[in-house]
This record gives C-alpha cells, structure tokens and sequence, in this order.
C-alpha cells in the first residue's frame, strides 16, 4: 500500500511538475483518439444506415385484378408460409391509390375520376429474412396460385450488399491503419517527455532503486495522461456529434443515425482502454531505454 500511494503521489507530482510536457502529450492523445472516434462513429453510422437500407429492400407481389377480399387475404397467408419471408403487408387497391396521390402531390388532379379499381391491384409487400436469396424467393412467390406479378429489385439488393461489404472491409483496414499511426505519434510524444527526465532516471538507478521501482511512476503517469487524453477526445467528438445527430434526424425523417446513447457502450470503453493502453506501453518502452545504464 506504501509503495502504491508513493508510486501514485509521484505520477501526479510528475505530471505538475513537467505540466508543459504533460499538456503536450495529453492534446496530442486527445487528438488521435478524437480522430479514432470519428472514424469510428463514421463506421458505425454507415453500416447502420446500411441495415436500414437493407431491411427497406422489399419484393412485391401483385395480385390478379379479379382477386378480392378474403381471397386476397389468404394469399397473403400463403407467401407468409415460405421459408425466407420474414414480414408481410398487405396493400389494398384504395391504400395504394392513396400512396400514389401523395406521391404525385400537386399533380394529383390527373387522377381526378378515376377510381382504384380502374388500374390499381392488390398486393403483398414482402420483406425478407436473407436478402441474397431474393431471386429464389421471389420464383416462389410467382408460383402461388393468384400472383400475377413480382416485382424484385434484386439490382438494388446486390447493390446495397455489396456497398455495405465494401465499406466494412474498407473500414477495418483504415481501422488498423488509424490505430498504428496514433501508436507511433502517442509513443513518441510520450518518449519525449520521458527522455526530458532522463537524469532523473539515471540518478535512481545509481543510488540502487530497481526497474521496476522506477518504472511504476512513469508507467501510471502514462495512464492517467492516456485517461485525460481519452477524455478530452471523447468531450469534443460528443460536443460535436450530438448537434449533428439532432441535425440529421430533424432534416430527413428515413435517414437515422445510430444515437449517442446507443454507441456510447462501445465508443467510450474502447477509447479509454486504448488511450491508457497507449499510455502506460509508450512509458514502459521509454524508461527502459533509459534504464541501461
């Protein structure tokens, strides 16, 4: 417990003491991991905005103009029962004339004396459990007795899966690429301080002080300078992403980004545990450069 409360006492006296190093080393920290954090949220929000776009990705089956009613309704039943159908809605004639009114908007009057009858079928939108097997399951859905059209937008699915397989592995590599850089910068800012102090290492090591006695101090004053340096990234990206998620969400009300509450379980752990992480290892790389005496 002595040893604890001196190795402690003397990470804080030494990050007071040589506050100009300190503060250097924590803004270069927070800046790393403040643009760790961004790419990170940028990842998250692509593959989330992804999955929703993925689950919009719908076939739809038409149904014969003669088909109505109960009969309608129990073909729904039917396209329910196939194996990748996830969902299904069914759409009335007069639903769909209304959808198609608000979709015309001012050009509306066009349809004026025309009924849902007159053009429009009933049908069943389909949402499915594994989008690559859209082809198969949409060859199904035409064979049910009363289909008389499918529609599957089987580009648009390829599409989106493939964009989304795109970003993720393109993501993990520029991942691993951010972490190493903010490796070699943090590492060396932190050296530099260290190196500052050299003479006070050398000094310990000649009136008989052992490595690890040494070290400790250097070790957590690495840690905490790692913890405020975490901190002071994760303030600004929450400073700034909050507005921007308030933002998004009030302009476009089909497009959503992942909220701060939900990305918080993984955003602000994995910061810390990588600030201090790169602390505490870039001060046990530099004290025992110093150690060889």
């Amino acid at each position: 417990m002595n040893k604890s409360r001196y190795y402690t006492k003397t990470a804080f006296m030494g990050i007071v003491n040589n506050r100009l190093m300190s503060i250097s080393s924590i803004l270069t920290i927070g800046c790393c991991l403040f643009l760790f954090s961004v790419f990170l949220l940028f990842t998250l929000n692509i593959n989330f905005i992804g999955e929703q776009i993925k689950s919009q990705c719908e076939i739809q089956a038409y149904i014969d103009m003669e088909i109505d009613g109960d009969e309608a309704l129990a073909i729904q039943t039917e396209i329910d029962a196939i194996p990748n159908v996830k969902d299904t809605v069914f759409e009335s004639k007069e639903k769909a004339f209304e959808n198609y009114s608000e979709q015309l908007g001012g050009n509306s009057v066009a349809l004026e004396g025309l009924a849902s009858e007159d053009f429009l079928r009933n049908s069943v939108k389909i949402t499915l459990v594994d989008l690559t097997l859209a082809q198969e399951t949409a060859e199904q859905v035409a064979e049910v007795e009363g289909v008389a059209e499918v529609m599957n937008h089987q580009d648009t699915v390829d599409n989106v899966l493939n964009a989304t397989t795109y970003i993720q592995s393109a993501s993990f590599i520029i991942m691993l690429i951010l972490m190493v850089v903010s490796l070699f910068i943090i590492s060396n800012t932190i050296k530099l301080s260290v190196a500052s102090r050299a003479s006070e290492i050398h000094i310990m090591k000649f009136v008989g002080a052992t490595n690890w006695f040494i070290r400790w101090p250097f070790i957590i004053e690495g840690v905490l300078i790692g913890l405020l340096g975490s901190l002071l990234a994760l303030l600004v990206t929450y400073l700034g992403y909050i507005p921007l998620y308030k933002s998004v969400t009030d302009a476009f009300s089909l497009l959503k980004l992942c909220s701060p509450a939900s990305v918080s379980g993984l955003l602000i752990p994995l910061v810390i545990a990588f600030g201090c992480f790169m602390g505490a290892l870039a001060s046990t790389v530099s004290t025992t450069r110093h150690l060889k005496v």
